[in-house]
C-alpha cells in the first residue's frame, strides 16, 4: 500500500491532515491548556475532533482504494 501511496501524493497530504486532527484531539484532552474550560466541554471538543479525524481518515482510505482499483482496471 505504501508504494501505491507514493504515486498519489494528494492522499499523503489528506492522511497527514486527518492524523493531525487525531493528535490535536489527544493533546487537547490530556493537556491543561485552558484550565478555565470545563472538563465536560474539553471532553466533548476532543471527542468531536477525534471522531471527525477518524471518520475522514476512513473515508479517505476508501476513496484511495477505489482510485487504485479504477486505475488497475484501465
Amino acid at each position: 500500500m505504501f508504494k501505491q501511496l507514493v504515486k498519489y501524493p494528494a492522499y499523503i497530504f489528506k492522511f497527514a491532515i486527518y492524523i493531525l486532527f487525531l493528535c490535536f484531539a489527544v493533546l487537547f484532552y490530556f493537556s491543561n491548556i485552558n484550565a478555565e474550560i470545563n472538563q465536560n466541554i474539553r471532553t466533548l471538543y476532543s471527542a468531536m475532533l477525534f471522531l471527525y479525524g477518524a471518520y475522514r481518515s476512513v473515508r479517505t482510505y476508501q476513496d484511495f482504494q477505489k482510485e487504485i482499483a479504477s486505475n488497475h482496471e484501465q
